[in-house]
């Protein structure tokens, strides 16, 4: 439109051959487009104005933080009271935190300064409008007014502009300055953690035998405060760990919608729970909470005291829930002294003072840990029925309590604190990892009863053949939580765990391969876990006995094969990728097994090949009766390289995969499980003589057969709806020799029916005069 207008005002003005350039008042093609150009890059500007990261929640969420940074460095600044080494952990998780997220804010602040700047310096690079005729013609004043508009727009802009980047600059300075902060109280509780295993070796306090009675502190002044900042410290945390909440509810959802669901089974079917379980019963929410709080102080390692004695006192309340309906009441009343015993013991660690009073109440209370330990080994472990994994937990309790004493008596007040605190804790973690395993593998029976009920098998199955198994894996994942969070008490897991990484993590070099030792147990942890799932998950959907023949037995063993070999080929994966090596690496291992399977390995890799195809051709299923290369019997399970068959002796056979592919195999239950039987008898007629006073041989063979038919008839294991066959075989004199043929609905009985119409045609033709010969 401006140069429309400046080329028609341009013709009207100047008359015809006029040069079109030269005078002032004349609008040109660069004056319209410059503010055209103008235009577009304050819209640009505008645009990208509202872009910049916006500091509003920055703004609202800081002043939180400088509280809590006050209320940290007022927490580290009372060196007048006991130190508190969980107190010190926790200022350094939040410390970390907190710097987590001021870097985070610097790096945003930093980018819209920059982002700010870059358009400052776009704005003022725009063109300012040209010097005009005192007298401007029509389209000159066009111009003018659209230079005008242009210099008001970009005037608002720039005060925009302004205005954020002071903004922004005000909100860097603060950053910069919690940040500073933030290091510097990082540095102060690192280096009163570090001192802290100097000072607390040195007696801090007089020997017991030595203290004196030591008049009361005068009121605090500053107590109100101090509860204050306690206050800040705590809500930071939550509000920072809301998520290890989240992960509690959801494991408790899972465990008991499980049980509940599997309950629901039994009920619905119901089934009678042989043996009884010992704390899994109906009203889960006890068994529940057991499972969420024992599994809790490992999501978090360094908590605040008051949560993580929160935590305790929450796992203690579940425990006594679960406790009150399984346990003796003698076993019962010793739980509860242990629940005081606990009150008892945090009621004096929460009192920071270092008075006489409070060292021989401390004294006293650790003495008698060490004959509530000796009481739980003796005899509430037995009558509980508490697994091994309980008795290590209380000797360190009992040792722990020891030093304790010692320490209290020789003035380590710190130490004997930490000593204590850290063994009630690990007693109480203990026994509700304890408890957990037994909720567990409980838990896990019942789903083994309710998956073979659902498929139509018996209730009763035999515990003791997985039960051993089950707990040996529960008791080392809770053996390995457990000295997590009790590392983590004593203020030893920072140290060990830089050990361990230092050695793990250090990079090796074999040849021009690097790898770490961290990586190699890595590789052999998956392969291990991934071994141990494929062998074991069969248990979880029913399968317990070798013998176990109940319907759709073999449609589930088919399809777990298949489970079994994906988790197998997952677990491989996996593993090489968690090694770290290179592709070209793994490249050359898997040509050098190519190499190894041409020269030698060609059986084990068709084996291997063979039983891939078994699981997805599927010629027979688990619990099917076959023959191969002269061999029969019951498939008891198809492997990776080979498959397992029990004969009707009882014998195991293995066959590989490879000859069950490559040979003649007889499926006698590939549709049913009906098997015809062959059963030759000879008779001797000595009754129904004829008129002559003779046997009649026609009358004792009609009377046999008729006597046969209705043995077959009346055994439950033949098919009645395919009628006998009993054929003349041979004659040899007065001798007649049968053989007769019927149907018995499963091969596995196959022996026992043909025994017991056996001896059903013998009576019967001992009652009718018939001589089986």
């Amino acid at each position: 439109m401006l140069l429309a207008t400046g080329a028609q005002a341009q013709r009207r003005a100047a008359p015809l051959g006029a040069p079109a350039a030269g005078a002032p008042d004349t609008v040109t093609h660069d004056d319209a487009h410059r503010i055209e150009m103008g235009y577009t890059t304050l819209s640009g500007i505008s645009g990208q104005v509202r872009n910049v990261y916006d500091p509003r929640d920055l703004a609202e969420a800081l002043p939180d933080v400088c509280e809590t940074l006050k209320a940290i460095q007022h927490g580290v600044e009372e060196t007048d009271q006991v130190v508190d080494i969980k107190q010190l952990q926790m200022c350094q998780l939040m410390l970390a935190t907190t710097q987590g997220q001021l870097t985070e804010w610097r790096t945003a602040l930093g980018g819209a300064h920059e982002a700010l700047e870059a358009m400052q310096a776009r704005l003022k690079a725009l063109p300012g409008p040209p010097a005009r005729a005192p007298h401007p013609d029509a389209a000159a004043l066009t111009l003018e007014r659209a230079d005008s508009a242009l210099q008001g727009r970009q005037g608002r802009i720039a005060g925009l502009l302004t205005k954020r980047f002071q903004r922004v600059k005000t909100l860097q300075t603060q950053v910069a300055a919690s940040y500073i902060q933030s290091l510097e109280l990082q540095d102060r509780v690192g280096d009163l953690m570090r001192r802290f295993g100097r000072t607390t070796i040195k007696a801090a306090y007089p020997p017991l035998w030595q203290a004196r009675p030591v008049p009361p502190p005068p009121p605090d002044p500053d107590a109100a405060q101090d509860e204050v900042y306690r206050r800040e410290i705590i809500g930071y945390y939550f509000a920072n760990n809301w998520d290890n909440w989240a992960y509690m509810a959801l494991i408790g959802a899972v465990f008991y919608g499980w049980v509940a669901f599997n309950y629901r089974r039994v009920n619905k079917r119901a089934l009678a729970i042989e043996p009884p379980f010992h704390y899994l019963r109906p009203g889960l929410v006890a068994a529940t909470l057991v499972v969420v709080f024992s599994l809790a102080p490992a999501l978090e390692l360094h908590p605040p005291p008051v949560y993580l004695a929160l935590l305790q006192v929450l796992l203690l309340g579940a425990l006594t829930a679960v406790f009150a309906r399984s346990w003796p009441r003698g076993a019962f009343w010793y739980w509860l002294g242990l629940v005081a015993f606990f009150v008892g013991l945090a009621l004096i660690n929460a009192n920071a003072a270092a008075g006489l009073l409070v060292r021989w109440g401390l004294l006293l209370l650790d003495v008698a840990a060490v004959g509530i330990g000796a009481v739980l080994l003796r005899r509430v472990r037995h009558a509980a029925k508490l697994p091994p994994f309980v008795v290590p937990v209380t000797g360190v309790f009992m040792a722990l309590n020891g030093l304790a004493v010692a320490c209290n008596v020789l003035g380590r007040l710190s130490l004997a604190k930490m000593f204590s605190t850290t063994a009630i804790f690990g007693l109480t973690q203990g026994i509700g990892l304890a408890v957990l395993i037994e909720l567990l593998t409980e838990a896990f029976l019942l789903q083994v009863l309710c998956s073979r009920s659902a498929a139509g098998g018996v209730g009763h199955f035999d515990y003791d053949k997985i039960g051993p198994s089950l707990l040996r894996l529960l008791t080392a994942v809770a053996a390995g939580l457990w000295l997590l969070v009790f590392t983590s008490n004593l203020n030893l897991y920072g140290v060990l765990y830089g050990v361990a990484e230092r050695f793990l993590a250090a990079p090796r070099l074999l040849g021009s391969t690097e790898f770490t030792l961290g990586n190699i147990l890595l590789f052999f942890i998956i392969l291990y876990i991934s071994a141990q799932l494929q062998q074991y998950i069969g248990y979880f959907f029913g399968e317990v006995s070798d013998a176990d023949d109940t319907p759709g037995t073999r449609q589930r063993g088919s399809w777990l094969v298949g489970l079994r070999l994906l988790l197998v080929l997952v677990g491989f994966a996996l593993a090489t990728a968690a090694t770290g090596l290179p592709l070209s690496k793994i490249a050359i291992v898997f040509g050098a097994l190519s190499v190894g399977i041409g020269l030698g390995l060609q059986s084990i890799v068709n084996n291997l090949v063979s039983g891939i195809i078994l699981i997805f051709e599927r010629p027979f299923h688990v619990g099917d009766f076959i023959e191969v290369a002269g061999k029969a019997g019951r498939v008891q399970d198809i492997g990776i390289r080979s498959s397992k068959l029990t004969s009707v002796t009882g014998s195991e056979i293995i066959v590989p995969n490879g000859d069950l592919l490559s040979g003649h195999v007889i499926n006698w239950t590939r549709t049913n499980d009906h098997v015809r039987v062959d059963l030759t008898l000879k008779i001797a007629p000595a009754v129904n003589p004829d008129a002559d006073g003779q046997a009649d041989p026609q009358a004792a063979l009609q009377t046999a057969r008729e006597q046969i038919q209705e043995e077959i008839k009346a055994s439950p294991y033949t098919m009645h709806t395919l009628a006998p066959e009993i054929l003349l075989n041979n004659i040899n004199g007065q001798v007649y020799e049968l053989r007769v043929l019927f149907w018995i609905t499963n091969i596995r009985q196959q022996e026992l029916t043909k025994s017991e119409i056996l001896a059903g045609i013998y009576r019967r033709f001992t009652a009718q005069g018939l001589v089986l010969s």
